[in-house]
């Protein structure tokens, strides 16, 4: 079909616009766009199709390396061995102790805390002169290291994710997180953080720097990012009369007084009610991420209150806040559903319920090992199977 429209081009004009034709005509095939996964009816399961050892190959190497299977992954494919649960959990494995999985892990915690773009982050330089594109890109790069040292060669447990009082920074950082650099210091190995202070994806300065206005933090950013991120709690759009104009910041009073008063219009209480107590927890970073016990001069209040959730009740800071989050079987629920749609590309339907509880039920059994989590995603039917109907 190739060579007929190079033909068909070569008579219209001569070879140079037969090979653009033909190059136009393999940019917009459907084998070009799309990972094509084909495989064979499975009987007895509706209108499922069990994908070929090939498919599986590729569904894997994508989801795990972002590229095609490799020599190892090809053999299997031909061996028969991704035919079973146990062939495509031992090549994870595999595929996960390679240093190829760095960018897949890194790129799945960059979007789920909402970091995987960091080019909108600016800062007053008046009120944070150490401010630079260079300090932006090492938050950036601490989030994406510590996820991936958590996940491939720490113990992979959520709690840590979530509570650790240790990263991997270098560079600026050390300044911001007020520690001091080893002199033998690895940017590749943990550095030991304030406890008091520190806790997990949460308190990076990444996610603190990224949800703060220019001049000032934002308590409802952040408290957005706990409730729709690590709860999966879907917030309304504002009504379209919303004042969505954060308060100036005035020497006269906190940013908590000032957005109390900025959301106390009965219209806006539903939502502001599940996330500025929330917000106003972690008021003990400024809008670069650095830890502060005064704004100006006034003490800062960083209690805040969980609800709606598993893990109600009042927290006093971000730290406590991280531990019962990491407590928290909602947001557990919700790791497992935001790997699934970084896995398959989409939401889960009412039909997938079947495989989520099997996921779920790993994970906790596995005292919610991340490694395990994915180890059961991919040998579940989910994985497996694809849909006549064009689904996963």
């Amino acid at each position: 079909r190739l060579m007929g429209v190079f033909e068909e081009g070569r008579a219209q004009e001569d070879f140079a616009n037969g090979i653009r034709l033909t190059v136009q005509a393999v940019l917009q095939s459907p084998f070009f766009l799309y990972h094509v996964e084909d495989g064979e009816p499975a009987d007895g399961v509706g209108d499922l199709v069990a994908l070929d050892d090939y498919a599986l190959a590729s569904r894997l190497s994508y989801f795990l390396w972002n590229t095609m299977p490799d020599d190892t992954l090809f053999a299997a494919a031909a061996s028969g061995e991704l035919a079973t649960a146990s062939g495509l959990s031992g090549q994870l494995d595999r595929l996960l102790a390679d240093p190829r999985s760095e960018e897949a892990i890194a790129s799945f915690h960059l979007q789920w805390m909402g970091v995987d773009d960091m080019t909108a982050v600016d800062k007053d330089p008046s009120l944070f002169p150490t401010f630079s594109v260079a300090l932006v890109e090492a938050m950036q790069k601490e989030t994406a290291d510590f996820a991936e040292y958590v996940i491939r060669r720490g113990d992979g447990r959520l709690e840590t994710l979530l509570t650790a009082s240790f990263s991997i920074i270098d560079g600026p950082l050390f300044d911001l997180y007020g520690v001091e650099r080893p002199a033998d210091h690895d940017p590749q190995q943990p550095v030991e953080l304030d406890p008091t202070e520190r806790a997990g994806l949460l308190t990076h300065a990444s996610i603190l720097a990224k949800s703060s206005h220019a001049d000032q933090t934002s308590p409802i950013h952040r408290g957005v990012i706990v409730r729709e991120n690590l709860l999966c709690h879907p917030l309304p759009l504002p009504p379209d009369d919303a004042n969505d104009v954060a308060p100036d910041p005035s020497p006269d009073s906190t940013t908590r007084e000032r957005f109390e008063e900025h959301t106390a219009n009965p219209t806006c209480a539903g939502c502001h009610a599940l996330i500025d107590p929330i917000g106003f927890g972690m008021e003990n970073y400024d809008a670069l991420g650095i830890y502060r016990t005064t704004e100006g001069d006034f003490p800062v209040d960083a209690t805040g209150v969980l609800t709606g959730t598993d893990v109600d009740g009042p927290f006093d800071g971000a730290v406590e806040l991280a531990g019962k989050l990491a407590q928290s079987d909602i947001v557990r629920g919700c790791v497992t559903n935001q790997w699934f749609v970084f896995a398959f590309g989409r939401q889960p339907s009412f039909e997938d319920n079947c495989t989520t509880n099997l996921i779920n039920e790993a994970f906790a059994a596995s005292d919610y090992n991340i490694r395990e989590l994915l180890v059961r995603l991919v040998s579940t039917d989910a994985f497996r199977y694809r849909s006549l109907g064009g689904g996963q």
